[in-house]
């Protein structure tokens, strides 16, 4: 039995694909990954293997990174539903696709060492099986892949593609940098709810409506303020407090169906990087709330969530997720929060049975800060002042100016 140190090993056409796509002939593209339970023949090494030892199956290409020093990062998963019988995977076979001949084995990852046990799918626990392989790409600055759309998101990728998303300065229809808020007016009718039909949360709310609000994304958290009139309407039908933002639509949900049209404002506010308006998701464990110490309050339970943003100067409002709302309803959660430099308080009666999620908005006054900018320096980028007296002038637009001094104050600077 062959034996070699864990690792990835670049072919010798893979080798010679780099130069194809540094010559501009084609780009760097990789089609599938292979998996194998067997190990590498005597007298082969991983260079010289056209598919994986023992080859049982086609893994999935779950994602890829940006080369950085020559390298790249491909993210291959097996999930167990994929899986008839299970093996111990000893080997994985990434392939690209030259423009000379088609397919071409590209690196191979050694796992004979400590294979990977990938289970059936009629094994009671399953498992999606998750292999980080390093791919040598020489120059080459820029790769692709044939990702399957079926591989599962990670943490990691879903954090990379918010950070992108966040960058975008088209994002939330808005500009990078600055809060997106969409506010209008808004009509719940009484036809078009329905039941509904999913059993994932409590059934307390058993009828649900989608409106459609254009600009409305599912990175969106909304507020709704209802009209006087339309508050003993909302009361009788027992209109959720909480609502979701879709892509397109927003979604209410309700006790039973109104018994006449409901009025009043929606606001939409998505995540800013600084200033403006700002959103922060939260869970908050059963066991973080704290027992006061002689309070006087019928709220004796504290909590508090962390939100880097928060001010003492912020006006928070919070939002649960519709999921834990009977718990929040049962622990008599304080309808008031208070900000704090850092994070954000919560009161309430009694201990939550389970773990409290939601989503928390700040709203600041056009002239508060919350970013807190450092000072400008020649190295970090940061908060200026326009000192009085020192020429440069700024307007109530923005606009920077130089206040030139005039021939005469030139003349008496020289004659000092």
């Amino acid at each position: 039995m062959s034996n070699f140190e864990d690792g990835s090993y670049g072919s010798a056409k893979g080798i010679a694909l780099i130069a194809k796509v540094l010559a501009g002939r084609c780009k760097m593209r990789y089609t599938r990954v292979a998996a194998g339970k067997g190990y590498i023949p005597e007298g082969e090494t991983p260079k010289t293997m056209p598919e994986p030892a023992e080859y049982v199956m086609d893994a999935k290409i779950a994602s890829i990174s940006n080369p950085v020093d020559g390298e790249c990062q491909v993210t291959i998963q097996i999930n167990s539903a994929d899986v008839e019988t299970g093996f111990y995977c000893t080997g994985l076979l990434l392939y690209a696709e030259d423009p000379d001949e088609g397919e071409i084995p590209y690196t191979y990852l050694v796992l004979e060492n400590e294979p990977e046990w990938v289970r059936p799918k009629s094994s009671i626990v399953g498992k999606l099986a998750t292999f980080d392989l390093i791919a040598a790409v020489g120059d080459v600055d820029t790769v692709v892949a044939a990702i399957d759309p079926e591989a599962i998101a990670t943490v990691e990728t879903v954090n990379h593609l918010i950070t992108d998303h966040n960058s975008d300065p088209n994002a939330h229809g808005g500009i990078a940098g600055e809060s997106c808020v969409l506010v209008s007016e808004i009509v719940i009718p009484t036809d078009g709810w329905k039941a509904r039909t999913d059993e994932t949360v409590d059934s307390e709310y058993a009828m649900q409506l989608d409106i459609e609000v254009d600009g409305a994304d599912e990175t969106m958290f909304p507020h709704l303020a209802l009209t006087l009139p339309s508050l003993s309407i909302a009361g009788d039908a027992v209109l959720c407090p909480t609502i979701k933002s879709c892509d397109g639509y927003v979604r209410l949900w309700a006790k039973r169906t109104p018994a006449a049209e409901i009025t009043g404002v929606l606001a939409l506010l998505s995540a800013p990087h600084n200033g403006g308006a700002g959103a922060h998701i939260f869970r908050v464990p059963a066991q973080k709330w704290v027992e006061l110490e002689e309070d006087e309050s019928d709220y004796s339970l504290q909590a508090d969530i962390v939100v880097p943003r928060s001010t003492v100067k912020a006006s928070p409002m919070v939002a649960f997720n519709i999921a834990s709302l009977p718990a929040a309803q049962e622990a008599e959660i304080c309808p008031t929060i208070q900000a704090f430099d850092g994070f954000v308080r919560l009161w309430a009666k009694n201990r939550p049975s389970e773990d409290i999620k939601g989503a928390i908005t700040l709203l600041f006054d056009m002239g508060d800060n919350p970013a807190h900018l450092p000072t400008a320096t020649d190295s970090v980028l940061g908060g200026v002042r326009v000192k009085e007296g020192s020429g440069l002038r700024i307007d109530e637009e923005g606009n920077l100016s130089i206040n030139a001094a005039t021939p005469k104050e030139v003349e008496e600077l020289y004659d000092r």
